[in-house]
């Protein structure tokens, strides 16, 4: 696993692929926004730093057909003194084998940014849960460090999920810091 996470090039500059990667972690932001020329890069000593994805397992997943909004994708941030942030939830999976993670980082002025992606273990082939089928609803942790002064952070979820409870259009949660 890397220890820094470089952006994925595609053809616009804003989107990004979360079937093409989705790290647990820990992962930190890149020094430079080099991958999109309209950001400025971050200021010295602004970073996300440690960021780390903790799935649940099955055996703590249950049955929440995402169209009925009887449980809502939701995350809760706390951030303590020493800028360690703990953003804690849960979110629906699809299948046995799937789990989010880190599709990107960046820091952009005083806003902090998480892409969460969902992916699909591929070492895993065995599954009894309908591939696809999206009623499963389980825990999630996600832990970081905000390194310097942030005023937000963000973190977008790239599944694009509609039960994202209190998200913007975009499936974004805004937390002041």
């Amino acid at each position: 696993m890397p220890g820094d996470l470089s952006p994925s090039r595609v053809r616009f500059h804003h989107r990004f692929n979360p079937l093409n990667r989705a790290y647990v972690g820990p992962i930190t932001s890149p020094p430079t926004n080099e991958w999109n020329p309209y950001y400025n890069d971050p200021e010295p000593g602004k970073a996300l730093a440690d960021v780390t994805v903790h799935n649940s397992t099955i055996e703590d997943w249950v049955v929440s057909p995402p169209g009925t909004n009887y449980r809502m994708d939701s995350l809760e941030l706390t951030v303590d003194d020493n800028r360690v942030f703990t953003a804690t939830g849960g979110l629906h999976y699809r299948d046995k084998c799937g789990f989010f993670g880190v599709n990107h980082l960046y820091v952009r002025g005083s806003t902090a940014t998480i892409s969460l992606g969902y992916s699909h273990d591929p070492s895993c082939s065995e599954s009894k849960i309908r591939d696809g089928a999206g009623f499963w609803y389980g825990p999630i942790l996600m832990t970081g460090t905000l390194d310097g002064d942030f005023d937000t952070l963000r973190i977008s979820l790239l599944n694009g999920n509609t039960n994202f409870d209190g998200s913007t259009s975009d499936h974004t949660l805004e937390f002041e810091v």
